[in-house]
């Protein structure tokens, strides 16, 4: 074997990244009732890693609770690994457990990925708009993506200094998760949280004497409200919402409950990173200026200035890779999912999925476009709108609303779109009721 590559992990960066007055401070991760310092996972992690071989590919079960995090420093601080963070049932391949949430990968081809010269990552999409696929990048980039969350997402949320932790209710397996709460507290050495997402009371005791990074999504943050003892100071927090529509009256719920807490909203994909950051959301006009240090363009743009989101820079996948499929060719950029133009402020503005658009009775709809169209009613906290099909062949639209409104209500709303437009079948439940028509991934 020639020579070796770099590892994932090399160091922490410590001290003169820690806030002030916790350079001695033991820090480490707080997973429901069990804890564990950070020295103690990576002490663990070498242990493990003389089972780990050099070239090799390993799943990472992030669902294990903190065994996770060792089994993340095993493979990480072994040279030319592939480090995939998901189960190997997710992945749709069979796995070797060598040690908890640590699974070797055959070497059959049947996970076509190998680092060469330079140690891998994946993380899974949702799947939400179909199969989970794998984003793959380079893990020798951890450490920038670190630094770069924190200087260039949280600084404008904590102006008195950096996030002395980091706490998030959504499973460690979502990519924003691994990059935005994992990976800067693991390397910048912050406290983190995971707590579930029906309890918040970790977060509201993490506030009383420290500046938090919360991490969730609008459905959760608005039912935690609704159990949250009233008015709940959170002044030392900025929670940052993405995967979903943050409306006026889901901002306006969330600070009244949340008093003194930075709410922003936050657009990203699991192949992009995070890509842009509102710090005063709820207009349902734009999802913000694209965040510093990544570069946000659009390609094939029309006569209005709509084109599909492009992006590059720390976090952006090199490749994608679907179970059961070749990887996709190697590249220095990634092209979103979705369309956007920018405004005359810089900010970016959605306007509708590549795959959103659907034929309908022979009429092509764009249900993103109905969805803004019902945020805009008075009330509405979230709409998903879909082309369903009756039993008798025939398709329509239906439409699941959030908020304070009922249906007849929405029908009257959207009597202002085209025919073809407007939603046949219309269900709308209470903020109250939300969590019955929610997935696990906190979308409609």
């Amino acid at each position: 074997m020639g020579d070796m590559g770099r590892p994932a992990f090399q160091r922490f960066l410590t001290p003169r990244h820690l806030p002030a007055g916790r350079a001695g401070a033991v820090t480490g991760v707080r997973w429901g009732g069990d804890f564990a310092a950070w020295d103690d996972l990576l002490t663990a992690g070498r242990d493990l890693a003389a089972q780990v071989r050099p070239g090799g590919a390993y799943a990472i079960d992030p669902t294990a609770g903190l065994p996770a995090l060792a089994a993340l420093f095993a493979v990480a601080t072994v040279p030319d690994t592939v480090l995939l963070w998901a189960s190997p049932r997710t992945l749709g391949v069979t796995g070797r457990e060598i040690a908890p949430a640590l699974h070797a990968l055959p070497d059959d081809g049947s996970v076509p990925l190998a680092a060469q010269e330079r140690p891998l990552w994946g993380v899974c999409t949702s799947g939400s708009s179909g199969a989970p696929k794998v984003a793959v990048g380079p893990a020798d980039e951890w450490e920038q993506i670190a630094l770069h969350a924190e200087a260039a997402m949280y600084a404008d949320a904590f102006p008195a200094g950096p996030p002395e932790a980091l706490a998030t209710c959504l499973p460690l397996g979502f990519s924003a998760a691994f990059f935005m709460c994992v990976l800067p507290a693991l390397y910048l050495k912050r406290d983190l949280v995971v707590h579930p997402p029906h309890d918040w009371s970790p977060l509201y005791d993490l506030a009383r004497d420290r500046r938090v990074l919360a991490l969730g999504v609008p459905a959760l943050a608005a039912a935690a409200c609704l159990s949250a003892p009233a008015a709940t100071d959170l002044g030392s927090v900025a929670l940052f919402l993405g995967g979903g529509h943050l409306s006026a009256p889901r901002v306006e719920l969330i600070r009244r409950h949340f008093t003194g807490a930075a709410v922003s909203n936050l657009y990203g994909t699991a192949e992009t990173g995070a890509i842009a950051l509102d710090h005063d959301p709820g207009h349902n006009r734009h999802v913000g200026r694209p965040i510093p240090g990544k570069s946000v363009w659009l390609t094939g743009t029309d006569e209005r200035g709509i084109g599909t989101v492009a992006v590059a820079g720390p976090g952006c996948c090199r490749r994608t890779w679907r179970p059961g499929s070749p990887p996709s060719a190697p590249a220095d950029h990634v092209t979103g999912t979705d369309y956007g133009r920018f405004d005359a402020d810089g900010n970016l503005c959605l306007e509708g999925r590549l795959d959103g658009a659907e034929k309908l009775a022979g009429v092509l709809v764009r249900p993103r476009e109905i969805e803004r169209h019902v945020l805009a009613l008075d009330g509405v906290s979230d709409v998903r709108v879909t082309v369903e099909t009756a039993p008798t062949g025939l398709e329509f639209l239906a439409a699941t609303v959030v908020g304070s409104v009922d249906a007849d209500t929405v029908r009257a709303h959207c009597a202002a779109l085209p025919e073809q437009h407007r939603p046949s079948r219309i269900s709308c439940a209470s903020e109250q009721e939300a969590a019955t028509v929610y997935s696990a991934h906190g979308k409609l």
